[in-house]
């Protein structure tokens, strides 16, 4: 059986952002995250077996996880560690806030086993980032040129695209600025208004706003490949040899044990998810929601996912998750996908093309179609 991945959810804020669609809530009392921490390893020790023992990646987002002191990490890490067996080559992943960067900040995260540190940017300019609500400050040039200067880890950005009033040339200015400091990864997401946020509110969006952000992404996604990024995932470019490990555990239907309020789980057969708010997650039994699927959910599932993944997927990987052969009409659509130049089939891997990825929503809706809620 695959190792599987381990993701560790740190909920706490010091102000949440209005675009975030994730669990979080404003850290306002330093006691809690202590009870936090110690309820989070006694999750992970009272763990089920029907996960494989051995993992290979640990993750931990948010929220801010940078929140963490290096005592905190120190109790995670070795909760995990006497709950599984931790490959010697583990990816050991961890969200940073620009505003908690400090050399000690880092030498304390890698004396702990971290490897691979996220450096949340997300923009270089203040009316794009006052926009979108972000509630830290500009993140200094000290910062960034200090933390990509280091060697030591592998040193991964964040940023975000299609922020309205975003131009080609602004997109071009943030993009050469961080690569000229020569990252391993970039994850560079399209902004999402997600239901509930605040953001969300005020900007509902519309057709010409998809219009725009197709075009800004167009533009940046050529510059990073003219860069020298392997565009593998739909949002994340990285230089050779540093695509995340954790992540493409989800592309490819891998097992992850997810702990936290928030955090979601898979087996490889089965799903679940804890949705307690983090004063219940503290004091209560832990409650799961299991994610009972049909095998139509495992087909729109598949096509959900493996279609995120840019170096395509087989016909046998189709068979291999759903447990069948790919439906002839999932099969018909996409030969016409193919021949219209949406999709490409190379060497036997089903991708989108680039035509294809602008397109993604409604391509995937349309293989999906016969099997969502039927």
């Amino acid at each position: 059986m695959e190792p599987c991945g381990i993701y560790i959810h740190i909920p706490f804020c010091k102000k949440k952002c209005d675009y975030c669609g994730f669990y979080s809530v404003p850290l306002k009392d330093e006691g809690i995250l202590e009870r936090y921490v110690s309820r989070l390893c006694y999750e992970i020790s009272s763990c089920s077996d029907i996960f494989p023992s051995l993992a290979d990646t640990i993750y931990f987002g948010g929220g801010t996880p940078s929140l963490l002191k290096e005592e905190h990490l120190k109790q995670i890490i070795s909760a995990v560690k006497n709950r599984f067996e931790l490959s010697k080559d583990a990816e050991i992943t961890l969200e940073m806030n620009p505003e908690d960067f400090s050399h000690s900040k880092i030498d304390s995260c890698l004396k702990c086993g971290i490897n691979r540190i996220v450096l949340g940017v997300q923009s270089l300019d203040v009316d794009l980032r006052r926009f979108i609500g972000r509630s830290t400050a500009l993140v200094p040039d000290k910062t960034l040129k200090d933390f990509l200067s280091r060697s030591d880890f592998i040193r991964c950005v964040d940023l975000i695209a299609g922020i309205p009033g975003q131009t080609k040339e602004e997109i071009i200015y943030e993009l050469e600025y961080i690569t000229n400091l020569q990252p391993d990864h970039i994850s560079l997401y399209l902004l999402s208004l997600e239901d509930g946020t605040s953001l969300k509110q005020r900007f509902p969006g519309d057709n010409e706003f998809s219009d725009f952000q197709a075009r800004i992404w167009e533009v940046a996604i050529d510059y990073l490949v003219s860069k020298g990024f392997d565009h593998y995932e739909i949002s994340n470019f990285a230089k050779p040899g540093f695509i995340s490990r954790h992540n493409s555990k989800y592309w490819h239907f891998l097992p992850y044990a997810g702990f936290g309020p928030g955090a979601h789980s898979f087996t490889g057969k089965v799903r679940y998810y804890n949705d307690m708010s983090v004063e219940d997650y503290i004091a209560e039994e832990f409650n799961y929601n299991i994610d009972i699927r049909t095998g139509n959910d495992v087909i729109v599932e598949f096509i959900i996912t493996a279609l995120r993944d840019l170096h395509g997927f087989s016909y046998a990987d189709f068979e291999r998750v759903t447990g069948i052969k790919m439906p002839d009409d999932i099969h018909y659509k996409i030969q016409l996908y193919i021949t219209h130049g949406y999709m490409s089939d190379e060497n036997g891997k089903i991708k989108l093309s680039r035509k294809g990825m602008f397109k993604s929503n409604l391509i995937i809706y349309s293989l999906a179609d016969n099997y969502i809620l039927s």
